[in-house]
């Protein structure tokens, strides 16, 4: 891919600025009381501008929490690469996806106060868990019928545990609990899933976005505090 154009460089510039306005006021306000003009006041664009990016409010708050997603997946992805074995690479997966969506304080925080609801949940990418099952398949490490059926059904899982972790009615230990009940519906014993899901998490390696976007939140804060 080549070098982005002056005028790409430029809307970059520019979304990257409402999305920094939206981090930093809805932290600060809560999103019901932000207008779109403060939004466009904090980038230092018009109002019109806005309209060029975003169709509304809810709009560019997905987008705050679809970028911190990217820097998730980053991490994620940083984190699988040295992993060879499938059942360990599937289980550090699913066990830094539920610790996240409990524990990203950036992701926590912007969901209070965006009024998104908990719908929105960090969790693996679709087309990833899937590839992870047919690889696992693949290689005799799991006993699956029907891979698509069961990247699905994982999924949802996922989901519906972190919500409800989330919303107080499930304990933190359901994390583990999750985990080891998928890899035991993988056709792994049940000492082998123990074994794994006890296993701690490698360190987190930090991703080159994840800086950056931690820098561009700082300097938004800055400015608001200024102004």
């Amino acid at each position: 891919m080549g070098e982005l154009t002056r005028l790409q460089r430029k809307r970059e510039k520019t979304r990257s600025a409402l999305l920094n306005a939206a981090r930093g006021l809805v932290c600060e306000r809560g999103h019901d009381k932000i207008s779109i003009q403060d939004l466009t006041d904090r980038a230092d664009v018009g109002v019109g501008t806005f309209y060029n990016y975003f169709e509304s409010k809810q709009h560019v708050y997905e987008a705050v929490l679809e970028e911190i997603r990217f820097s998730f997946n980053q991490q994620l992805t940083e984190l699988r690469k040295p992993i060879k074995d499938p059942a360990t690479i599937l289980t550090v997966t699913l066990l830094y996806s539920f610790q996240q969506a409990q524990d990203n304080e950036d992701w926590r925080t912007f969901l209070t106060y965006s009024g998104l609801g908990s719908d929105h949940i960090l969790h693996q990418d679709e087309e990833q868990c899937l590839s992870d099952i047919r690889f696992g398949a693949q290689r005799g490490r799991f006993k699956v019928d029907n891979v698509q059926f069961t990247s699905s059904l994982i999924i949802g899982m996922v989901r519906h545990v972190s919500r409800e972790i989330t919303l107080g009615n499930l304990s933190r230990n359901s994390m583990q609990e999750t985990t080891r009940y998928i890899l035991r519906m993988l056709g792994l014993p049940d000492l082998v899933a123990k074994a794994l899901v006890q296993t701690p998490l490698p360190p987190i390696p930090a991703s080159k976005k994840s800086n950056e976007i931690e820098n561009q939140a700082d300097l938004s804060k800055m400015k608001g505090f200024r102004s």
